[in-house]
């Protein structure tokens, strides 16, 4: 007979006390109490469990109504041995075979009972609505089942009834309870932990839809913007033209029109001067086109950098107002969109001051620091109020707003400082790293020349 069989029964083992009903005292001498010496049903409490000793009662076990099934069927025979003092055999209502006898030997207060013989699949699943299992988990443990084995369920009654062996294995029975009530509480505090952990993975995934969600809306916001300002800037290149070139050229063609209809009338007079108030038309017509052309794409900008380009507009601003224009300073070169961006902001301000200000100073300075591209614009005109002014235009995307809204997209910022009568300063401020990445695929390149134009080709 192999030990690891008497092992086996002996895990399903099932030791049960007596337990005295209200009022009546506990057996003694080897005495039954009156209750199961009169017959009746004894009520008795589980000292040592089986439930995870065999497959099947692992598989039944593994509800709370199923447990409890499992251990009326053992109270019962249990009941039946302590009331004759003798070895008795049952059946659970799985159709399980069982053994009960007095443990140790002789005892009239504590039965043992051991599962000698499989359950039938089909009793096993028969009983699943009873143990909350279902009847295919049933069946298969019936099956998994291992044979009656009557050699190893004698050795494993023989170290039940003595007392000596009998006490050693219930020690080692309880050494067992410990260590797996110890391994549960250990997966319950695990299992807390985990939960907490997933409950602050829930927040953070929360605080981060949130986030998304804001982001999101501000997209949208920057989007409504950037497709408002572009609209008020077509709509401002297209008065310009209307109001300029666009008159100018109406008008010389009504001068080459009357110059036909004079012809007509006198042949072979000249026309002359027909011609030269349409050519004088056309000419200021080219001119008006150039310097629409030259605010949307500044001559120079992309060649020789922003400082220059603003320059030039200074230049021509300086001998149409008379007003003091300096520049001071530099920027590296940044991207092109952005240089453009810079450029546009600046003479806006610059605008402002000469229009609205009566400045007769206007200073400008380009600087690096702290990888930031810093340009300020300062007049000594009649200063404002900046906040009256924001509530002023805040549905328009010109002038300050516009400055300011253009340096956020750039992913800095644009502050204004000014107060009635002391001037105005304001300050453009966006970082550097970020707006090199065409600049800086040259550099790295090895080459000075600039980037090429839109259709592909080098600029000359």
């Amino acid at each position: 007979m192999e030990e690891r069989s008497v092992v086996r029964h002996l895990a399903g083992a099932e030791l049960w006390a007596r337990v005295h009903d209200a009022g009546s005292g506990a057996g003694s001498g080897g005495q039954a109490p009156a209750s199961i010496r009169a017959g009746t049903a004894a009520a008795v409490a589980l000292v040592a469990g089986w439930e995870d000793g065999e497959p099947f009662c692992a598989t039944i076990c593994s509800t709370d109504v199923g447990l409890q099934f499992c251990r009326r069927c053992p109270a019962e025979l249990a009941t039946r041995v302590l009331a004759t003092g003798r070895a008795a055999k049952g059946a659970c209502r799985a159709g399980g075979t069982l053994l009960g006898f007095p443990a140790p030997r002789g005892s009239r207060t504590t039965a043992a009972i051991l599962r000698v013989g499989p359950p039938n699949p089909r009793d096993a699943a028969a009983v699943s609505d009873q143990t909350r299992v279902t009847p295919a988990a049933l069946r298969r443990a019936a099956r998994q089942a291992p044979p009656p084995d009557a050699r190893a369920a004698l050795a494993a009654a023989r170290v039940l009834r003595d007392p000596a062996r009998l006490f050693e294995w219930q020690i080692q029975q309880r050494t067992r309870g410990s260590d797996r009530r110890r391994t549960a509480t250990a997966a319950l505090a695990q299992m807390v932990a985990t939960s907490e952990e997933f409950y602050e993975l829930y927040r953070e995934s929360q605080r981060q839809r949130r986030e998304l969600e804001r982001n999101q809306r501000r997209l949208d916001r920057l989007a409504r913007q950037t497709l408002q300002a572009s609209d008020l800037e077509r709509a401002r290149v297209a008065h310009q033209i209307h109001d300029t070139a666009a008159q100018s050229m109406v008008s010389a063609f009504r001068f080459l029109d009357a110059a036909r209809a004079y012809a007509r009338q006198h042949p072979g007079e000249s026309v002359d001067d027909y011609l030269e108030s349409a050519s004088d038309r056309l000419v200021a017509a080219i001119h008006e086109v150039r310097a629409v052309l030259a605010h949307l794409l500044p001559p120079g900008l992309e060649e020789l950098g922003l400082a220059n380009a603003i320059q030039s507009r200074m230049k021509a601003l300086r001998a149409e107002s008379g007003i003091e224009m300096t520049l001071q300073g530099d920027l590296p070169r940044l991207d092109d969109w952005v240089e453009q961006t810079l450029y546009g902001m600046t003479t806006e301000a610059v605008a402002n001051a000469v229009r609205h200000a009566h400045a007769s100073v206007v200073t400008i300075e380009l600087r690096a620091t702290r990888d930031r591209a810093v340009v300020t614009i300062a007049d000594d005109g009649h200063g404002f109020d900046p906040a009256a002014a924001e509530r002023r235009r805040a549905g328009g995307g010109l002038g300050l707003l516009g400055i300011a809204r253009q340096a956020r997209w750039l992913g800095g910022s644009a502050s204004v400082r000014s107060r009635v009568g002391s001037g105005t300063l304001i300050r453009i401020s966006i970082p550097i790293a970020r707006h090199r990445g065409t600049r800086a695929g040259y550099a790295a390149a090895g080459t000075d020349a600039a980037p090429p134009g839109r259709n592909g080709e080098g600029k000359s």
